[in-house]
């Protein structure tokens, strides 16, 4: 039995939102340790929403972390299935979508209900998060076309039945010979005749 079968799509997307989510996390903390450019970290407003409060220890800063992945993977999930279908194009342009639709509602919802009285937001902070955001939104969308192209069932297209009908109707019509020898028929069995015995 096995845990993860990429053969079915919700996993396929799962594991994609997920590995973004990480490259979406360590952008974060890219930016705000290494860069100094962004004075908040997502792992601030999930431990707010979780504890109530900023963490103050390290099971607390994990905590919050893990929480982080699985809100931006269960945000991707979401706007997955609306957005990034099988057999769509422009996987980089659905994903750029989803990844500055999602910074934009978020900051917005933020602002609705209060959070950034609680922890302000800074114009460092907010180009970040919109420049990781939409690079998650990209990294997504990149993952799961990879892992569709690879592990998603092969279905014929429409167009592509179209051309296979008319390719066998141009060669049934292009052809020298008579058309009933190209068309196989099956073979007749006579029937079994039973007599009556009197």
């Amino acid at each position: 039995m096995r845990i993860i079968d990429l053969k079915d799509r919700f996993t396929r997307i799962l594991l994609a939102g997920a590995l973004a989510s990480l490259i979406l996390l360590g952008l974060n903390l890219f930016s705000y340790y290494a860069l100094n450019f962004s004075e908040r970290r997502f792992i601030n407003y999930a431990s707010l929403m979780i504890l109530g409060r900023k963490e103050s220890n390290l099971a607390e800063t994990i905590l919050s972390s893990v929480a982080q992945i699985g809100f931006a993977t269960g945000i991707f999930l979401i706007f997955s299935y609306f957005l990034l279908k099988k057999n769509n194009k422009n996987y980089i342009i659905r994903g750029l979508f989803i990844g500055f639709g999602s910074w934009f509602a978020i900051m917005s919802l933020a602002y609705i209900i209060g959070l950034h009285k609680v922890l302000p937001m800074a114009f460092g902070s907010a180009l970040s998060y919109m420049i990781t955001s939409s690079i998650w939104g990209i990294a997504g969308a990149s993952v799961l076309q990879t892992l569709d192209q690879r592990y998603g069932d092969k279905i014929k297209t429409q167009p592509e039945v179209k051309k296979l009908k008319i390719s066998r109707r141009i060669k049934l019509f292009l052809s020298l010979g008579p058309s009933y020898k190209l068309i196989p028929k099956k073979p007749i069995r006579p029937k079994k005749i039973e007599l009556k015995k009197t």
